[in-house]
């Protein structure tokens, strides 16, 4: 059984296709990163695996689930961090993992200890007392992944891994992914730092309007008798890199009376 599973996963909005018949599947212990240019789809297809979103054709199992037709049991074992944190303000960081934990139905003193050294760990251990009304953007997203965590999902899936994080808070991050990952948790990400997807992924899925159009990983790219190739070559070549003679152009401009 797979942890995730897209089947023919369709989108559209007003009639504008957003995803097309998108396939994939993400193994428990298994690291997927998602890329894409803005506006490829990337999150359309994370807010229809957990539920947010319905997709307009298809559908996303979940340990075999329909996240369709049995959200509530799909999303059990679901641990979503968005881009931008769903936090509330008048809260302070405990009191939104605490809220959390309610849903889930946990004691939360029996995870106070594990609050304790995420929070630690995301420096954040000094203000969970305080209103997040106070929090910077980068907490906010810190404690988003506390409340992600809460109840040990055995699927996780982070929007924007990078958003908002600092390098050391990227790198506990990543810490933390690796770890999960040696538990048999499943992990989806998207990205648009192309070497967090070389460095954290162990496959690598890049999408562009709406379809999924390379499947691979670092490896792969290496295996292909290009040595000097990278995944950044890659992307460029299939969704498009900058215009050199555009760029050029301005610059040649720049600063003519």
């Amino acid at each position: 059984m797979f942890a995730m599973q897209f089947i023919n996963v369709s989108k559209a909005y007003n009639g504008k296709i957003a995803v097309r018949d998108f396939n994939m599947n993400v193994n428990f212990g298994e690291t997927v990163a998602l890329l894409g240019p803005n506006g490829s789809g990337k999150t359309t297809l994370m807010r229809i695996a957990v539920g947010i979103l319905r997709p307009t054709y298809g559908d996303v199992l979940i340990k075999g689930v329909s996240i369709t037709k049995n959200p509530i049991e799909a999303k059990r074992v679901i641990g979503f961090v968005p881009d931008e944190p769903y936090v509330y303000d008048v809260l302070s960081g405990y009191e939104n993992i605490h809220f959390i934990a309610d849903l889930w139905g946990i004691d939360i003193r029996e995870k106070d200890e594990e609050i304790l050294r995420l929070a630690q760990a995301f420096e954040i251990g000094g203000v969970l007392d305080d209103a997040v009304s106070t929090y910077s953007a980068g907490m906010r997203r810190k404690l988003s992944f506390i409340m992600a965590l809460i109840h040990d999902p055995e699927v996780l899936i982070i929007d924007e891994i990078t958003a908002g994080l600092d390098p050391k808070s990227l790198a506990t991050v990543e810490l933390i992914i690796a770890g999960l990952k040696k538990k048999g948790v499943a992990i989806l990400f998207s990205t648009h730092i192309l070497e967090v997807a070389e460095a954290l992924a162990d496959r690598i899925i890049i999408v562009h309007q709406g379809e999924k159009i390379w499947e691979g990983s670092s490896k792969d790219i290496r295996a292909s008798g290009e040595t000097n190739k990278r995944l950044k070559d890659v992307f460029f070549e299939l969704t498009g890199g900058p215009d050199y003679d555009i760029v050029m152009k301005y610059l040649a401009l720049r600063g003519k009376k």
